[in-house]
Formats: structure tokens, C-alpha cells, sequence
């Protein structure tokens, strides 16, 4: 059977002369067949030769395939024409809502490289993770392997001695296995990579099996235990000249690269290669697409969402972090809440505190206290004895040894030595809260302290050192099986004490639920997960059950209280579930902050509403004011130039109309005014103050007509003037504008719409 391309792809002239059955788009539109759906993610920067290399083993098996190229948008085709990427390539944004029977992950001459570093290493997690729902098979080679195992498993790539460049013997290791059907006991494949997988790294995932390897290339195929994702380190699909094309490149360069191994007849590079692997690798993309794709997929390719739901669904940690915040252990039942909790999940082992926030009893947070003993020193002994009381009182309620007399003594004594030094005594004292309170909870729960000064590091300026801090937290907590670790700070390379921002503990949360591979980071707060509403205008506004990494940041960026971006980071970049929960509550499960949020059971529409008043909105009006495409990129340097963060904008032919901060713009409207005339020449400039914003949050909003229909039919039920609508650039929102007037009447109305409770909060 024929594999069905794109028509006028280069390859057809060179598979067609191979006698490889290749079928055009347009004779394909003639035949009642189910073809299967390959996706090809293309990394190489050698486009055409991948393209045609994979076609012409796909080509080669029985079924009918439908082959879908697709890029990567954050990095751009160098070693290709533009005008062939536009006409085969498609990308990620163009075919997200498709489902396809599998996907190959080709390789990618960025080895060398962290793979954060790596430009569009956001986007390949982001498709590697919307693969598991949309995928039924991945096919990962060489680099793609790599950072297929280290994203999906955590399994780090290692750096060769040297670079790794051949055609080598290989063996199997399972020898029944169906990917590897028909195999001789031992066969050859090329390589040529600088970096490679450790054996003993993927055999301590219980969920891999290495299935074939080489004594001198390594590990090279692996297989989860669910079939759906293969990793092959080497290179089947290669032609005959590939090394030798990538060998004479690198001669040329000057970097003076050994010959390839067993690749020349005799090792003499004068000679034409001889082809060794022709066979293995028809065969193994043969039984992949036969018993891996054909033979499993579902036959309604839709259906592939159901298959394989993420482990937090199924309940399935088997190591979670879990930060509690200041009001989780603002006092004595607080600490025996928390108790509670991490007692009823063993997975919980490494845990995260903050400092006491405020109870009853005690109404300033310790921090605020630590921070104004900081600033002002008469201060510093009355604080400071209120903190060792209240922290004291906790020790003797729960029959703690620790020595918080003994402790506070030591914080004074180190708080003077600094200032005499001329050092800056903030951050130290500031720490000293969540120091203290971790050292209780870790006596109480019975889990090593680590001190959070011995994982965090930072650079002398202030900036987290990452992968120091990584491979410090690994390095330390390997042989832990519990432990209690104090947010909020850590250390410089000169030794002193460093702080990040207020709420830093969940960053330090983050970081070691990243360090860790935990499998779901837990953030235990005084709230029931994220509220849909703010509840100074919705009384009792329901939490959002599942949101993902995009509409968080959208909601943050309107105005809600939700986690920072820093904070979120570490756990997005591992593609691990954030679970915010409430200490008071822990029979709710609160939210989940998930990369891909398709697969969870939702009755909401929309993931949250937020916003904010004090706008205006600028109207400059001159007839065909944008005619030239120049002009609004002119027109925004305006108001960047006066510090002015555009909000909103409205553009049209004859007008344009931003939304801006009031305040701000109070300061400098008359020379923003100028220059907009002089450089519009617009007979008028209006601008229009008492503006308020709200954007309503949802992955679902540009997919569905009914929910954009239900925000303007509320706002029309209670009369609300609408001044502008917007779908935002990511298409998950919506902005809206309304008077401040009408600001919380509005939030009101739509959470009704959406929600179906009349619950609201008093005028």
C-alpha cells in the first residue's frame, strides 16, 4: 500500500524512481480508505533528505499512510527554503485539535546543549505533552529520544568523550518483542551523536524496557510498558551517504573528526561505504506502524484521548512535595492539621514550610514581624521576643525538643554581627521564620531537616544559579526519604543568606518537586484551590477544578491572585501537576495546574474571571490611519517610550483605540497627545477615562460559539455598556471593557451566566 504525501513534495520524484509506492493528495481523494495518521515533528536541519529518508520507510509497509509534516514555530528553517516550509510544513498551533495514529520526534543538532537552552524546547514539551492525549504511538529518534526520556521520565543525557560516529553491531535484548519481529540476533544500525543515555537510568523506571543495545554505541531502543512511546538512539533511517556527507562537513569545517567506525571498507574513508542496515530498518519501521499503530490504534482516532490519562487523574503519586503556606501553620492545630494530611499520603515525603502566618491569637504574620526588626532596630527585641513566644508555645503544645530560646538567641547575636560588618541584615532576618517553623514541623512529623540555605543557591547578584540549585537538591535529598525544607531562601556563593520575593516559598516548592521528579506538587494554602471570581464581588465563588500553565498565566496577567510565574516555572518545565489545596479543607480536591488540561471531565466553559479599574482608552481617528502597516508599530513606541504597557487595542482602517492605565498615562498625556498628532497628523484624539477590564479565562472559548454569545447576552440583561471586546493573543480569553461603574455588576452577571448560582456578594 502507498504512502500518501503532500502533492509536489521533493520526494516523490526520489521515492518514485526507488520504486516506492507514493500517492498524491489528489489521487488519495479518489479511494474509500482509512489511511493511517503519521505526524513527522521534523528537527533535522537537512528538512528535505529526514523527509525523504522516513517517507521512504513508511512507504515500504503494507498499509496506506497519511504523512503530515509539522515545525516548530519558535525556531525557523535555515538549511531549507522558506517557500518549501510553508508549502509541506504545518505548524503545532494549525494541528492541535487533530488526532493522529503516530508521531515520529526526528533528531536535532542541539545535543551539546542544556535541553532548556534549547530555543523552542517550551513548544517541543508543549507537543510532547498534548501528545499523550492525541498520539496513539511516538516514534523518538536520536536527540529526539533524549529529550523524549528526559521529559516524559526525568532520565538526564549524558556527554560523550567523544563524538559517537559509525555503523555498530547491536543485539536484542528482550528477543520477543513485536518491534523487533523478524530481527537477526544481531544487526546493524549508524549513529552519531555526542551524547548518550545511561542503561542503568532507564532500567530504574519501572514503566521503560530496553529492548536492543550495542557494547560500543550503548542502549538503543527503549519502549514504555503501554507501547505508546519507543526511543531509538540511533540513526535506521539514514542513507547510504549521510555519514559520510556529515563526515567530509566536519573535515571541511577544520574539526579534524575521527572516521566513522566499521562505515569504509577497511576503515579508509576513499572507499564507498558499505550498507549494512537497509534491512533492519524497513523492519522496524514495518513492525512499528504494523503492531504498534495499525494493529492498536482506535479505529475512531478521536478515542485516542481516552487511552492513557495522566497518573494525578488515576490518584497514582508516587512521590509528591508538598508546601504548606504561612496560615497551614499559623498555630498548634494548624501543625496537627497538617500532620494529618501528610500522614494520610505516604507519597508525600519531602516537605516545604513557610513561615507562621496569622491565627486568631496573632494577627501579624512572622515575617512582617522579622522584616520591621530588620528596618527598624528599636524594634528588634520587642519582635523578636514575640516570635520566639509564639513559636516556643507551638514546641510546648506538640512536646517538641527544639530549642527556639537557644535558636532566636542565635538569630540576635548573627543580626548584630551582620550589621556591625556593613552587611545587610534583611535577608538573613527575614528567613528566619520559615528556618525556625520547619525546624518544629520536621521534629513533629519525624523527617530530616535540610536547611533551605544548603539546596537553594543563587549568584552573588541575586539571580537563582538553576542548575546548581538542580543538581544540589538532587545531589542532597537522594538518600532522604523524608524531609522538611524552609522556603523562601537560600544562599549566595559568598555564603549570605539570599531571599527570593514575598511567596517564595512556593518557588522553593517548585524547584524541589523539579529537582525530585516528583510526580504532583502539592501547594497547601488557606483556600480551596482557585477561585473562579474574586470574592470581594462574588460571595463564595466556586474553585476551578482543572486549569493549564496558559490560562494561569492569562488570569495573572488580568489581575488575579494566583501563583507567580517563578513559582510555576520549575514545574512546568518537568511537566508536573501543581495541586493547590486547602489545609482547612483537605477533603476538596482543590485545583489542578496541568501543561494539557483536554483529558479532564469539566463542567465549566470558562477556568476564571478576573479584572481591574483604572483605565482609559486612547482614540486617535485620521482617515486610513493604518493603511500603512508601519504606523501602529510607530504609534505603540509612543507609549512604550513613556513607560505605558498597552492593555487592549482596537484597530480599524480610519482609528485606533488603546487601553491603558489612567494613572500612568495622567502623568504624561499631554506630550503623549503631541506626539501622537505630530506623527498621525489625526484630527482628533480622544480620550476616554472611568474604563474598567475583565477578561474571562477558558482553553475552550475560541472553539466555542455559545460561550462568547453568553458573556455578551449577560452584560445585556443588566444593561452593561460593552466598550470594547478582544479575544487575547493566546485565544483562551476574552477582554472586555465596561465603565467602573458597571465593573462588579459585570463580573456578577457573567459568573451567573456561567456558573448558574445566584450567590453575590453584597453591593
Amino acid at each position: 500500500m502507498p504512502i500518501k504525501v503532500p502533492n509536489d513534495l521533493p520526494a516523490i520524484d526520489t521515492l518514485t524512481k526507488e520504486n516506492v509506492f507514493v500517492m498524491t493528495d489528489t489521487r488519495a481523494m479518489t479511494q474509500d480508505v482509512r489511511p493511517l495518521h503519521i505526524l513527522l515533528l521534523n528537527l533535522m536541519p537537512t528538512k528535505i533528505d529526514t523527509e525523504t529518508q522516513l517517507a521512504r520507510l513508511l512507504g515500504n509497509t503494507p498499509l496506506q499512510i497519511e504523512l503530515e509534516l509539522l515545525q516548530t514555530a519558535t525556531h525557523k528553517a535555515h538549511n531549507v527554503s522558506q517557500e518549501h516550509m510553508i508549502a509541506f510544513y504545518k505548524t503545532f498551533s494549525e494541528i492541535q485539535d487533530e488526532y493522529f495514529d503516530g508521531m515520529i520526534i526526528t533528531g536535532a543538532p542541539v545535543e551539546k546543549m542544556e535541553f532548556e537552552e534549547v530555543d523552542y524546547w517550551e513548544e517541543l514539551c508543549e507537543i510532547m505533552e498534548w501528545s499523550k492525549t492525541h498520539v496513539h504511538s511516538t516514534f523518538h529518534i536520536c536527540w529526539g529520544a533524549q529529550a523524549g526520556l528526559y521529559y516524559h521520565y526525568g532520565i538526564q543525557k549524558h556527554m560523550l568523550p567523544k563524538k559517537l560516529s559509525g555503523v555498530y553491531l547491536h543485539h536484542l535484548d528482550q528477543k520477543h518483542g513485536m518491534l523487533f519481529r523478524g530481527f537477526d540476533d544481531e544487526f546493524y544500525v549508524p549513529h552519531s551523536r555526542n551524547t548518550t543515555v545511561y542503561r542503568e537510568d532507564i532500567e530504574a523506571v519501572p514503566e521503560l524496557k530496553v529492548l536492543a543495545s550495542s557494547e560500543e554505541a550503548g542502549v538503543f531502543c527503549v519502549k514504555s510498558t503501554n507501547d505508546r512511546q519507543i526511543f531509538v538512539t540511533g540513526h535506521s533511517e539514514y542513507d547510504w551517504n549521510t555519514l559520510l556527507k556529515e563526515y567530509v562537513r566536519d573535515k571541511n569545517a577544520g574539526l579534524n573528526p575521527d572516521v566513522p567506525d566499521h562505515y569504509f571498507p577497511n576503515d579508509d574513508d576513499t572507499q564507498t561505504p558499505i550498507v549494512k542496515w537497509r534491512s533492519c530498518a524497513n523492519l522496524i519501521y514495518s513492525n512499528w506502524i504494523n503492531y504498534f499503530v495499525y494493529q492498536s490504534t482506535p479505529y475512531d482516532i478521536h478515542m485516542i484521548d481516552n487511552e492513557d490519562l495522566a497518573p494525578v487523574l488515576k490518584n497514582n503519586s508516587d512521590l509528591t512535595v508538598a508546601k504548606f503556606g504561612g496560615t497551614s501553620l499559623a498555630d498548634t492545630a494548624k501543625f496537627r492539621q497538617v500532620k494529618s494530611i501528610v500522614q494520610e499520603d505516604p507519597a508525600r515525603k519531602y516537605i516545604v514550610a513557610s513561615a507562621a502566618g496569622r491565627s486568631a491569637e496573632n494577627t501579624v504574620k512572622v515575617t512582617d514581624l522579622l522584616i520591621e526588626a530588620a528596618k527598624k532596630p528599636e524594634k528588634f527585641d520587642e519582635n523578636i521576643k514575640l516570635i520566639s513566644d509564639r513559636y516556643c508555645r507551638i514546641a510546648e503544645d506538640l512536646d517538641l525538643a527544639v530549642d527556639i530560646s537557644a535558636k532566636t538567641n542565635r538569630i540576635r547575636e548573627d543580626f548584630r554581627e551582620i550589621r556591625e560588618g556593613g552587611g545587610n541584615p534583611l535577608p538573613y532576618l527575614a528567613s528566619r521564620g520559615e528556618y525556625l517553623c520547619a525546624q518544629l514541623l520536621a521534629e513533629y512529623l519525624g523527617y530530616d531537616f535540610v536547611d533551605g540555605e544548603d539546596l537553594i543557591l543563587f549568584h552573588n547578584d541575586g539571580t537563582l544559579n538553576l542548575e546548581a540549585t538542580r543538581n544540589r537538591i538532587e545531589e542532597v535529598l537522594k538518600d532522604r526519604e523524608h524531609a522538611v525544607i524552609p522556603g523562601f531562601y537560600g544562599r549566595t556563593e559568598d555564603g549570605r543568606i539570599y531571599t527570593f520575593s514575598r511567596g517564595g516559598s512556593d518557588i522553593t516548592g517548585s524547584l524541589v518537586a523539579e529537582a525530585v521528579k516528583a510526580d504532583l506538587y502539592e501547594n497547601w494554602t488557606d483556600v480551596p484551590g482557585m477561585l473562579m471570581a474574586d470574592p470581594k464581588v462574588v460571595k463564595n465563588p466556586l474553585s476551578v477544578p482543572v486549569i493549564n500553565y496558559r490560562e494561569l498565566r492569562e488570569l495573572s496577567l488580568c489581575g488575579a491572585e494566583v501563583l507567580h510565574e517563578d513559582a510555576v516555572a520549575p514545574a512546568r518545565r518537568r511537566g508536573i501537576p501543581i495541586n493547590i489545596r486547602s489545609t482547612s479543607e483537605p477533603q476538596k480536591p482543590g485545583t489542578l495546574i496541568v501543561k494539557n488540561a483536554d483529558f479532564y471531565q469539566t463542567v465549566l466553559d470558562i477556568s476564571g474571571i478576573s479584572g481591574k479599574t483604572g483605565y482609559c482608552s486612547v482614540l486617535i481617528e485620521r482617515e486610513r490611519l493604518t493603511e500603512d502597516p508601519a504606523m501602529k508599530s510607530r504609534i505603540d513606541e509612543i507609549f512604550r517610550n513613556h513607560g505605558l504597557e498597552i492593555s487592549a487595542e482596537q484597530i480599524a482602517l480610519d482609528s485606533v483605540s488603546l487601553v491603558v492605565n489612567a494613572s500612568s498615562f495622567r502623568d504624561c498625556e499631554e506630550q503623549v497627545i503631541q506626539e501622537l498628532h505630530d506623527l498621525t497628523g489625526a484630527e482628533d484624539i480622544d480620550v476616554s477615562t472611568g474604563l474598567a477590564t475583565i477578561a474571562v479565562v477558558g482553553r475552550n472559548i475560541s472553539k466555542t460559539v455559545s460561550v462568547s454569545l453568553r458573556i455578551f447576552e449577560a452584560l445585556a440583561n443588566e444593561h452593561i455598556n460593552l466598550r470594547f471586546a478582544d479575544h487575547g493573543a493566546e485565544r483562551i480569553s476574552m477582554q472586555i471593557g465596561v465603565n467602573e461603574s458597571d465593573y462588579k455588576n459585570a463580573i456578577r452577571s457573567i459568573y451567573k451566566a456561567f456558573t448558574n448560582v445566584s450567590q453575590l456578594a453584597e453591593k
